[in-house]
This record gives C-alpha cells, sequence and structure tokens, in this order.
C-alpha cells in the first residue's frame, strides 16, 4: 500500500513540474520585452476580409444551433450536441487551421494575435491555441490569463476530468503517434516540455499544428511524427488533453457560458 501511495505522490510532483515547464517559451514575455518582428510575406491564398465573413456565418450557425439547444428536451439536447461537435471540428478543419498557416511566431509585446496575419502581429504558442478556439466560438474567461498559464492549466481548465488527461513519458515521436491514433479521432491540446499546442487525429493520421518556435518559426501543421518540438519533448514527456469530446465544454459553446480559468490542484 505504502509504496502504491509513494507512486501516486511521485506522479503528482511530476505533474506539477511538467505544468510550469511548459510555461517557458510559450507565454508571451513581460512588457519590457521588444516586440517580434512579424514576418512580412503573407500567404497570397489568405484574405483577411473573407475570413471575417466566414466568422459570421459560423457564428450564424452556432446561434441556430443553440436555439434549438435551448428549445430541446434531454433526448433532443444529445442530438443538437452531436451536429456542433461535428460543425466545431469541421469549421476549425477547413477553415481556422488553413487560414492561420504561416502566422509568423513571437514572444513580446505583439504575440498576442486574434487574427491570421493581423498586420504587425505575431502569436506565441498558446496565444495561438486560446485565439482557435475563439475564433471557434468558445468564450473563454480570460484570454489572457488563459494563454499566460503553464499549459497543464489550460488542459485542466477546458477539460477538468481526471481521466482526460493522457500522460506519456519518454518514448519516441512514432510511439506517441501511434499511442494518440489509439485514443481515437479528435481534437487536442498537447502540452511540452516549453510549448503548447494542438493535435488532431483523423482516420488514423495524427497532425500537429501549433506556433511553431521550430524551423520557419509560423503556425505549422505537419505531421506529429516529423515535429521537431515533438522530438524536444521526449525527455519530459507528452501532456494530452480532448477538447470538444465532452458534453461541458460543448454546452458551454451552445450556451455562451464562458469557460472558466482553473489551476492545477484547485476546484473552480
Amino acid at each position: 500500500m505504502w509504496v502504491q501511495q509513494r507512486v501516486q505522490v511521485r506522479m503528482r510532483i511530476l505533474t506539477i513540474v511538467f505544468a510550469w515547464l511548459t510555461v517557458a517559451a510559450c507565454n508571451a514575455q513581460p512588457s519590457s520585452a521588444p516586440p517580434s518582428k512579424p514576418a512580412t510575406i503573407m500567404p497570397t491564398a489568405f484574405e483577411p476580409g473573407a475570413y471575417e465573413s466566414a466568422l459570421t456565418a459560423f457564428a450564424a450557425r452556432q446561434a441556430t444551433l443553440a436555439k434549438q439547444f435551448k428549445d430541446a428536451n434531454s433526448k433532443d439536447k444529445a442530438a443538437v450536441r452531436i451536429l456542433a461537435r461535428s460543425a466545431i471540428l469541421a469549421f476549425i478543419d477547413d477553415t481556422v487551421f488553413p487560414s492561420w498557416q504561416g502566422t509568423p511566431w513571437g514572444l513580446g509585446k505583439n504575440s498576442t494575435a486574434t487574427r491570421p496575419h493581423q498586420p504587425e502581429m505575431v502569436v506565441g504558442c498558446s496565444y495561438f491555441v486560446t485565439s482557435v478556439l475563439q475564433n471557434a466560438g468558445l468564450k473563454l474567461s480570460n484570454r489572457y490569463k488563459f494563454a499566460q498559464a503553464p499549459a497543464l492549466f489550460i488542459q485542466r481548465s477546458l477539460a477538468p476530468q481526471k481521466r482526460d488527461l493522457h500522460i506519456f513519458y519518454s518514448i519516441p515521436a512514432d510511439q506517441l503517434e501511434r499511442r494518440l491514433a489509439a485514443v481515437g479521432d479528435g481534437l487536442y491540446v498537447i502540452g511540452l516540455n516549453n510549448h503548447v499546442g494542438f493535435v488532431r487525429v483523423k482516420a488514423g493520421a495524427v497532425r500537429f499544428v501549433h506556433a511553431s518556435y521550430t524551423g520557419d518559426q509560423v503556425v505549422t501543421d505537419e505531421a506529429l511524427v516529423d515535429a521537431e518540438a515533438i522530438h524536444n519533448s521526449r525527455k519530459a514527456g507528452y501532456f494530452v488533453t480532448p477538447v470538444f469530446a465532452d458534453d461541458r465544454l460543448i454546452d458551454h459553446w451552445l450556451t455562451g457560458k464562458a469557460v472558466p480559468f482553473q489551476e492545477l490542484g484547485r476546484n473552480g
């Protein structure tokens, strides 16, 4: 019995230490830090006006589903949740992720972009995560508190159930890819040793979508097994949680209720 308790305590300590390590390279720097220089080249396929129109159209779709949800009985609410989940993931896959591709990563005063390729702005990795969620219509109680927190605090806030936290220690990227594919299709937030981003598992393919501090230092959609940031975190491990998989987060989206920020080890 005492051996099991020691193991549980050790895992708890490792989890908390990992949470604080993730904050290092991900968050925007203090106001004294110089602004990052944004890239001067914007993908020709991106049209800011078209993106805003897409956001407006999706907000209308969200409002329609919200009304259906409000008027539905308990049985029909479950059907609306299924429609909402499908709509959110499709919008992120087809519109949000592609539009953000190539947006420059950076730290400093101007690292808080809320839209892709925002003039004179870059985006930090955790600010990218919050922007994607907000662009998809999810309200956060305080975007800055989310984005300036360790990855595990973000993950706890989005998926607070203990069963939703998948921890993988010291395995190579190809094994991580297989393990995540086995967890199942869906959208996930992954916390690394000094980074955070999204993992998208779909039809067996495992993609890593993030504001990358490696390579070209832009928002990148790449095979997880090829991502340098994944390899860099092997020693520390990987913490993964689902997004929009549970009714709680879908209900927040459908009712317009803001997702509260929760620190690790605290209820709220």
